[in-house]
């Protein structure tokens, strides 16, 4: 019978201070009777925690517009958004509760500080995710995002660019990609914004992971950190499980594995950790 003590949960698995500082935010705004409450924007990737606060009427809306309730409250969520985007909501006439991380908030103003002294900006992430659609909108209309190092290598010639990441990038990416764009530039800046809680996160998977025979990454499969950090796990151990919930979780390789390793985005609950957790245990004793 497998042990159920080779089975280590990360310290640093789930919510980080930028998510859980909008979630508490929203919930003390609902519990003090400002109804309903709108963010601009799901406030985070993960279907469980959308259900709850759908539930208690907080949803996301993509513009104040769409708000059925003008006498309710619009909550700009932890990514950001772009500074022109900001005045519209602002400009709304609602009430509006600004719960971008301040992480995102040091990387909005460092791009701007560059960007108002003529630096054309680098970002190193997806340029799709809601985060740093934001941080283009502080680059004077002169940036760039490139995903990694071999689309850096398509950059033109620069003669003065800063380098910034989406606060979740893998942090290996980043620095080779900021040694590809310096082939590209006269001056180069390179500012590294990965926010602390995701450098931590990734240096404790980057431990564990490799001495486990399963990684369990659990969260949103729409998440683009938890996404980054399953593919970060790919490359250290010989099997892993990307699952949302407990029901999701593959009992074979489960009761086969020596060492188990459970890790998380920084959009997934403690409690949907916890579950997983508690069944992964509950699998190894039968």
């Amino acid at each position: 019978m497998p042990n159920e003590q080779d089975v280590t949960v990360a310290k640093c698995a789930g919510f980080c201070p930028g998510v859980k500082r909008a979630i508490d935010r929203v919930l003390e705004l609902e519990a003090s009777g400002k109804k309903p409450v709108y963010t601009i924007g799901p406030l985070i990737h993960n279907k469980q925690v959308t259900d709850q606060l759908n539930a208690k009427q907080i949803s996301a809306i993509n513009h104040p517009r769409e708000a059925a309730d003008k006498s309710g409250v619009l909550v700009i969520r932890a990514h950001g958004i772009t500074p022109s985007f900001q005045q519209e909501v602002e400009s709304s006439g609602m009430e509006v509760v600004d719960a971008t991380c301040p992480l995102v908030k040091h990387a909005q103003n460092i791009i701007s500080q560059f960007a108002a002294q003529g630096y054309h900006t680098v970002i190193v992430g997806d340029a799709d995710h809601a985060e740093v659609v934001g941080l283009m909108g502080y680059t004077q209309g002169n940036g760039t995002v490139v995903s990694g190092p071999e689309e850096a290598k398509e950059l033109p010639f620069f003669d003065k660019v800063n380098v910034v990441s989406q606060t979740t990038q893998k942090e290996s990416v980043f620095y080779e990609t900021a040694e590809e764009v310096k082939k590209h530039a006269a001056e180069c800046k390179i500012s590294n914004t990965i926010c602390q809680p995701t450098k931590d996160r990734q240096k404790e998977t980057i431990e564990q992971a490799q001495n486990a025979d399963l990684v369990i990454v659990v969260g949103g499969k729409h998440s683009a950190n938890t996404a980054r950090l399953a593919l970060l796990c790919k490359g250290l151990s010989h099997a892993v499980q990307h699952v949302e919930t407990e029901e999701e979780l593959e009992e074979g390789p489960i009761l086969h594995a020596k060492k188990i390793f459970i890790t998380a985005g920084a959009s997934t609950p403690g409690w949907v950790i916890d579950r997983v957790a508690a069944r992964v245990k509950a699998i190894r004793k039968q």
